[in-house]
Formats: C-alpha cells, sequence, structure tokens
C-alpha cells in the first residue's frame, strides 16, 4: 500500500507545536531523517524540537553543529507534554522510544509513524505511514517531500536525506538499494552538497579505540555451518580495555557480513543479564526469522534483539536455531 502523503502533510499543516524523536542508539537514517523533518518544519514556521532518549553519536556530530539534537530531560519533557504532536521516524518498536515511549504513554499524545520497518504488536501511534520497500526513512520523506513540493527540498533537507540514505543502504551496497536511492544521490549532488565530506565524517573517521577494539574481535572470530556463519562476541570490558565508547562497536556485524563465504553475521553482547543481538545477511538468509524467535525483529538481512538470559544459554539458544535455519534452508533448496 503507498503512503498517504496528503495525509501526512494535513495531518501537520494543523499542528503548531511538534516533537520529532526516534529510537535509542540512533544511526543515520534515524538522525538524518529527523534533521531533513526539523529543517521542513522549520520552514513551515512550526514551533519545533529533536528529543531523544540517546545523544547524538561522535560519528554523526557533523548533523548537530546547531545544537538542534536534545537528549531527553525534566525542561524538554515539558515540550513533549505540551506539544499538539509527535513525529517518529525510523522506529520499529514503539518501546525502542525508550524515555520518550513512557511520556507518550502517560500524556497521549497524537503521533504519527514514519518507517520502513514492519509493524509489531506493540503498535501504540495514532497514524502509522509505512513503506517496507524504502531503502530508509529518509528516502520516504524525499518521496513525501517531492510529492507535496519539491521546490521544498532545499539544501539542508537534502543534506539529511542523503545522510540517512547513505548510512543504511551501506553507500549504496545493499540489497536495499533501490532507483530512488540513486535518483536521491544525483539530486544531492546537483544541488552541491559535498557527498564526499559526509562519507569521510562517517567512515573514515574511526577513533583509536574503535580500531583496537576491532582487531580484539577478529582475533577471535568464530566460524560456523562451513563457514556461512560467522560470530563474535563483545562485553563492557572489553570496551573498557580499548577506553572505548559503546559507540565503536557500531557497523563490525556489517563489516564482518564482507568476508568471504560468509552469509550471515551475528553479534553477541553480554549486558550481564541481557544479550544484544544484532544479525546481518548478505541475501541468502532472512535473519529477521530467527530474530523474531529470539524476541527481536526487523528487515529480512538487517535485524536485531535484546534478550533476557544468561549470556551462555542465550548464546547457545541462538547459534542453534541459526545452525538449524540454514540447515533446513539449504536441504529445501537443493536443486
Amino acid at each position: 500500500m503507498e503512503i498517504d502523503y496528503k495525509k501526512i502533510e494535513h495531518i501537520i499543516s494543523e499542528k503548531k507545536k511538534i516533537f520529532i524523536s526516534t529510537h535509542i542508539n540512533p544511526d543515520g537514517d534515524s538522525l538524518g531523517s529527523a534533521f531533513s523533518m526539523y529543517s521542513y518544519l522549520k520552514q513551515l514556521g512550526k514551533d519545533c524540537r529533536i528529543i531523544n532518549d540517546s545523544d547524538v553519536p561522535q560519528v554523526y556530530s557533523f548533523l548537530n553543529n546547531n545544537n538542534i539534537f536534545e537528549q531527553v530531560n525534566d525542561d524538554n519533557t515539558a515540550f513533549i507534554k505540551s506539544a499538539d504532536l509527535g513525529i517518529i521516524l525510523d522506529i520499529g518498536d514503539f518501546y525502542r522510544l525508550g524515555k520518550v515511549a513512557n511520556i507518550i504513554e502517560n500524556t497521549k499524545i497524537e503521533t504519527i509513524s514514519i518507517d520502513h520497518h514492519p509493524l509489531t504488536q506493540n503498535d501504540f501511534f495514532t497514524h502509522n505511514f509505512i513503506d517496507l520497500n524504502a531503502s530508509s526513512v529518509g528516502e520516504i520523506l524525499y518521496s513525501y517531500f517531492s510529492h507535496i513540493d519539491k521546490d521544498i527540498i532545499n539544501k539542508e533537507i537534502m543534506f539529511g536525506v542523503y545522510t540517512a540514505v547513505l548510512t543504511d543502504t551501506g553507500s549504496f551496497r545493499f540489497s536495499n538499494t533501490t532507483q530512488l536511492s540513486h535518483e536521491i544521490a544525483v539530486d544531492a549532488i546537483k544541488m552541491g552538497i559535498n557527498i564526499s565530506e559526509i562519507y569521510q565524517n562517517i567512515y573514515e573517521n574511526s577513533s583509536v579505540s574503535r580500531i583496537k577494539l576491532l582487531g580484539n574481535v577478529i582475533q577471535k572470530l568464530n566460524f560456523d555451518c562451513n563457514g556461512e556463519l560467522v560470530w563474535f562476541l563483545l562485553n563492557n570490558d572489553m570496551v573498557k580495555e580499548v577506553n572505548g565508547t559503546n559507540q565503536d562497536f557500531d557497523g563490525f556485524s556489517d563489516f564482518f557480513r564482507g568476508v568471504k563465504g560468509v552469509e550471515i553475521a551475528l553479534m553477541l553482547y553480554d549486558l550481564k543479564g541481557k544479550v544484544r543481538l544484532s544479525f546481518r545477511s548478505k541475501g541468502k538468509y532472512k535473519v529477521n526469522e530467527v530474530a523474531k524467535k529470539m524476541g527481536g525483529g526487523g528487515h529480512p538481512f538487517a535485524a536485531a534483539a535484546l534478550v533476557d538470559g544468561n549470556f551462555s544459554d542465550v548464546k547457545s539458544k541462538v547459534l542453534d536455531l541459526l545452525a538449524r535455519y540454514i540447515n533446513n534452508h539449504n536441504e529445501n533448496n537443493i536443486s
């Protein structure tokens, strides 16, 4: 079903005070999309703020030169409670809003969710606008702006859109890359966006701690299922050892998916009582099916889960599920 862009425009047009929010540990798509939506709402003369549970990761600080991204606190909680509308971007699941989710629940604010993730059982938004075929929320916003008035897309809006599309397509490498993704890149270049600088900010700006952590993980990589599955372990002690932060391992699963012969990469992060799982697939296997069985979800080729339980037990369960899934898939597809 196509998104009703006119309905989004109509809902926004009637509101004066709007907050924008996205998921905990935000990425390039969520932040780039929020940046573009904020620029658009400011053009319309709206009183708006971006308020997230998490701070902006250092790698995306170039989007926050004007300090438009806020981490939720007592002051801006008041703004959320008094807002006419909340625009929620790239969320996947309502509770990935973190503390912002609790505020929305307690005040019954009208909300719009714009997303490319499937709905979950926690669908507590007033309006849902979802395109599962879009590479990113940035791509959806580009389509929205183009449908209502392409002249509204200025350099600032395009800056955010391009950042969103670039990151969620893995620099136009992933299988979710669409024709429109490339058209957006062309338009960005035509507008004079410095796409090289954006790339360097994100992908050529690694901290020393990140490189050290990557080196330590590489030494302990595990391969299963005839080399089709690669998995690795992380915990807070490993991050502290290199004087790192939780941002240092972003993208590790994507990186190891690039090993020859690997079809699935899995990260298991031990949070002492919980385990964070990150799945990536090259396209042969739909990892969201396994993520769902672990209580998570996501896209067919990029999924995640946060699992309660002992690390050893969770590790055994998820590796068993993946091995059985891979074996069953291959048995059913023998030519």
